[in-house]
């Protein structure tokens, strides 16, 4: 980065302020911001090209090795916990770094839940630790009840995405096993009897007391 363009942005940055545009104006100083803790880094670190890279790409190429110096660029910029999130299990798939990924889901709350954990998995390929993922033995107190469904629909678990599909009363999770997963005839005979039952539970009018005594029962277990 030249000197010049660090100039111009601030120059711009100046312009936008005078003409109350205030957003535009932080964007820009973002920008300067961005590109003087990327002169920094280079300096610093061995072999590292950061230079034209936006900032969630250079906090991904910092995961690929430097993490401690991603931590302190993502404070800097006051990234939130949620899109950090995002970007380090997407950096931690793009290095093949699956067990990296697994003690990472392991902290104690995911902002963003563990399906995306699955998706990334499934993206390279990644079935078996996609799977271990919904593995109730290490994340139970973590995984969301109503996704868990679509999550053992996307690693190919039919039998434990129609029974949890089943237990929530879901159409649309059966729909969606339906189609993501190649299933068996009783499989198939099974989804759509389950249908056949919710269908009827949402059509009885007395649905919402069913709903307020299964609440009182599970909170006296």
């Amino acid at each position: 980065t030249t000197p010049d363009q660090k100039t111009e942005l601030t120059s711009a940055s100046k312009l936008f302020r005078d003409a109350k545009n205030e957003t535009v104006a932080q964007l820009v100083d973002d920008e300067v911001r961005l590109i003087a803790k990327q002169d920094e880094l280079e300096k610093k670190l061995y072999n590292v090209q950061l230079k034209g890279l936006s900032l969630v790409d250079t906090l991904e190429t910092l995961l690929i090795n430097f993490e401690k110096d991603a931590d302190i660029l993502r404070k800097d910029f006051t990234i939130s916990d949620k899109r950090y999130w995002w970007i380090k299990i997407q950096a931690y798939a793009k290095k093949n770094a699956w067990t990296q990924l697994l003690e990472f889901g392991k902290k104690p709350t995911s902002p963003i839940g563990y399906e995306p954990f699955v998706d990334v998995c499934i993206r390279s390929h990644k079935n078996d630790e996609a799977r271990r993922f919904v593995d109730r033995s290490i994340y139970s107190s973590k995984i969301d009840d109503e996704r868990l469904p679509f999550m053992f629909a996307k690693v190919l678990m039919a039998d434990e995405a129609i029974n949890s599909a089943i237990k929530l009363k879901s159409i649309e999770a059966l729909h969606f096993i339906e189609a993501k997963c190649q299933l068996s005839e009783a499989n198939l005979t099974k989804i759509r009897q389950a249908k056949e039952k919710i269908q009827d539970y949402d059509d009885n009018p007395l649905k919402n007391v069913f709903k307020i005594f299964n609440r009182g029962t599970r909170a006296d277990e």
